[in-house]
């Protein structure tokens, strides 16, 4: 058995999770190794460790100190990434938690011996045990403030345009639209996270694992950001209504399925939604009579449902405006370029596209958002830095 850093504290949520069914079963769970790559691409692929349960061998894992309910797209994702079979360990999860995992066969343990272990002919399924009340969570930490909301604006910034990262402080500043002294200390939390590393040979920034950092901005977005820009949930009659609308009309961008749709051409969109800025909003309301959806209109029904947002990025008319007189964010050709290849007119960025459909849990969303990763983040993730 290979343990690397065996006080750390992913290592004592396995160990007690391991523990805790070890106590409850008659089946052994051990560890094999711990820290383990695999897949052709290195760099994005990483599980916690391998380990064995009953007669199986070198099971992939992936340790997490929470697991909350806002999470459970970005869960389902990782773990689905995973070469089958994974298992998911947390400090906890819910019984509503276990519930949704189960439903899409995603085996989980907990510290509290809580798990869902389907490996013929083993099967295992406990919940409703309460968590452990002597695991201590871990303390927040420094990197833990890039994932904060303006943190995120700025991690944004970062994932959207990697070459963000080498401007100077004042000019991501303007770009993600927060204060000066923001951009210092997310760059520093970052840091601290592994996220980003500073080459010394020439003091430019790199993303060091793209995937990884895409995973943690797409856990955070839903539950820190998102709903600070939610505006309203409204409905119509009409679940196509918006393919007759041009949303830049509006000066606003398609997001989330609908988005997804016209990027891979793949998901049947049920609910709509949009980021548009709240002066606009009223119009397009009036334009499309959409009414304020009410209980009725969710009652065992996703179609016909409109979820508007303002914009939490900066427009690019005032982009250039904060930019002036010296434009050197989207000057060099190669930005240009990228911006041009991966995004598309009236839709928002295929980052942001992909963790709506992450946040939804769904998994015909799932789907999706990996496809979008796929044809249009995954190229850019790889491009200058390895």
């Amino acid at each position: 058995m290979n343990i690397k850093n065996p006080h750390t504290q992913d290592w004592g949520i396995l160990g007690q999770a391991i523990e805790a069914l070890n106590h409850v079963t008659s089946i052994r769970f051990e560890i094999q190794e711990q820290d383990t790559r695999f897949g052709a691409n290195e760099a994005n692929f990483l599980a916690d460790a391998l380990i064995n349960v009953g007669p199986y061998k070198g099971i992939h894992v992936d340790v997490k100190k929470h697991a909350p309910q806002a999470h459970v797209g970005t869960l389902i994702n990782q773990i689905q990434r995973l070469p089958a079979p994974a298992i998911l360990v947390a400090d906890y999860i819910n019984p509503k938690m276990a519930d949704k995992l189960k439903q899409e066969n995603i085996q989980f343990m907990d510290t509290a011996g809580n798990a869902f272990i389907n490996l013929e002919p083993i099967y295992i399924f406990i919940t409703g045990k309460n968590q452990n009340k002597d695991y201590i969570p871990p303390i927040q930490n420094k990197p833990n403030r890039a994932f904060e909301p303006k943190g995120l604006m700025v991690t944004y910034g970062f994932l959207t345009n990697p070459n963000l990262l080498n401007q100077p402080y004042r000019e991501i500043a303007a770009a993600t639209d927060v204060a000066l002294g923001t951009v210092g200390w997310v760059i520093k939390a970052l840091t601290a996270g592994q996220f980003i590393h500073t080459e010394a040979r020439n003091n430019r920034r790199r993303i060091t694992n793209y995937q990884k950092l895409l995973d943690r901005w797409t856990a955070a977005w839903p539950e820190k950001l998102k709903p600070k820009h939610h505006t309203g949930t409204f409905a119509t009659d009409d679940p196509y209504w918006w393919k007759s609308v041009d949303i830049e009309n509006y000066e606003g961008y398609w997001g989330g399925e609908t988005a997804a749709a016209l990027y891979t051409h793949y998901l049947k969109p049920e609910i709509t939604t949009a980021y548009i800025p709240i002066y606009k909003q009223a119009k397009l309301i009036g334009d499309r009579r959409l009414r304020k959806a009410k209980e009725i209109d969710h009652f065992g029904r996703t179609e016909g449902i409109v979820e508007l947002y303002t914009p939490f990025w900066l427009l690019e008319d005032k982009k250039i405006n904060h930019l002036e007189p010296n434009k050197t964010l989207l000057r060099n050709a190669n930005d240009h370029e990228y911006m041009n290849t991966i995004m598309e007119p009236g839709l928002v960025h295929p980052v942001l596209a992909y963790a709506d459909l992450i946040a939804t849990g769904d998994a015909r969303n799932i789907e999706a958002a990996r496809k979008l990763y796929d044809e249009r983040i995954a190229q850019f993730s790889r491009e200058d830095r390895d």
